[in-house]
């Protein structure tokens, strides 16, 4: 068989091209596949506003005779961009819909949190009921998400995988990793995606300075794209008027996966104290889980559906340095650390490594 993948591949990396490549590369040991890179430009997330839809939607219109002609063998579609905003929605009905052969099977992949919108607002309502019915089946990511849509979307067309990443530490790289942490004096905590405040960068960083007002040593990396230089700008100042300038190393975005791997498995602590209404199960956090680190997050359905407490997370309320900095002091503790980090290696283990998501979908598509 034959699948027909189609989405956004890197370049640029970000949560949902590289999730669609993490995909194509699983299924393509079981399956012969067929790649149709959606991507805008370089752009690592799409334009926002009227003009920025307008330009997506002409990039769109541009690729559709391709696209037509690609999906002309009817084999099976992997829609792994589905949008989940109202403008994007129309966008999908205008370019990519009326590419699909009427009989040909799609399963389509939904990425964000916040599909639900779909159903609910009147410029979308009926179009996404019309959609579901043309779809075979719709993979969310998580049990938080399918109940969220479990009005709209028939039981035996939804269907919960998760993402899945490449572990980034061997069993020996492990095993340095506790030795290291058991012989350093500063905790070294990382945080990994896009600069935006919606992310919890700056909560982050005010919780670390509470944290070193207790004396806790800290060595922390920030590292993600930014929106515009002057965010970049505006987030160096307040490393230095929190005084942390000897503390926090800001990496900006990085694309060499190799240098993702080695800050993952450098870091004692990972957090995203993100707030980001659409998250719905970002792959950093699962890299640190492949990585045993401990990680910080918000205390919101869509995280605690991902990791929970007793699986090495430590959920901290929306915009709480105070609670960050109290995780962080926690996570110093050498007993508690290592409880932890054991824990988010099994949970990535159980749940998150390439042989269980790949039995997952190779069980789906076995239905078609």
């Amino acid at each position: 068989m034959t699948l027909n993948i189609i989405g956004r591949y890197p370049p640029p990396i970000d949560g949902q091209s590289l999730a669609t490549q993490n995909l194509a590369d699983l299924l393509q040991r079981e399956y012969k596949t067929s790649r149709f890179n959606m991507t805008l430009t370089d752009r690592a997330l799409l334009p926002s506003g009227l003009s920025g839809a307008c330009r997506t939607l002409h990039h769109y219109l541009g690729l559709k005779p391709k696209l037509k002609r690609h999906l002309a063998d009817e084999n099976p579609v992997l829609w792994a961009n589905i949008s989940c905003q109202t403008l994007g929605h129309w966008r999908d009905l205008l370019t990519i819909v009326p590419c699909l052969r009427p009989a040909q099977p799609i399963i389509a992949v939904v990425h964000w949190g916040i599909f639900a919108r779909l159903f609910e607002h009147w410029t979308t309502a009926i179009t996404a009921r019309l959609l579901v019915k043309r779809l075979s089946a719709i993979v969310v990511l998580s049990h938080e998400l399918a109940n969220q849509v479990a009005d709209w979307v028939p039981a035996e067309k939804i269907h919960v995988i998760p993402n899945y990443v490449q572990p980034l530490a061997s069993k020996k790289e492990l095993i340095t990793k506790h030795q290291q942490y058991n012989s350093s004096k500063t905790l070294n905590v990382l945080f990994l995606g896009h600069m935006i405040r919606q992310k919890g960068c700056y909560d982050l960083l005010k919780g670390l300075a509470i944290a070193a007002t207790y004396g806790l040593a800290i060595d922390a990396h920030f590292a993600g794209r930014w929106n515009h230089s002057t965010d970049e700008k505006a987030f160096q100042q307040a490393v230095r008027e929190l005084d942390l300038t000897e503390s926090v190393t800001v990496h900006g975005p990085i694309e060499d996966r190799n240098t993702v791997a080695e800050l993952h498995r450098n870091a004692h602590v990972f957090a995203l104290p993100s707030v980001l209404n659409h998250e719905a199960q970002p792959l950093a956090i699962m890299e640190a889980l492949s990585a045993a680190t401990p990680v910080i997050l918000t205390q919101r359905p869509v995280f605690e559906a991902l990791v929970n407490r007793n699986q090495g997370a430590f959920p901290v309320p929306p915009h709480s340095p105070e609670a960050i900095a109290q995780a962080l002091i926690s996570l110093n503790d050498e007993a508690t650390w290592r409880n932890s980090s054991l824990a988010a290696q099994k949970r990535y283990e159980t749940a998150y490594s390439p042989e269980a998501v790949r039995q997952r979908w190779i069980k789906l598509i076995q239905c078609l």
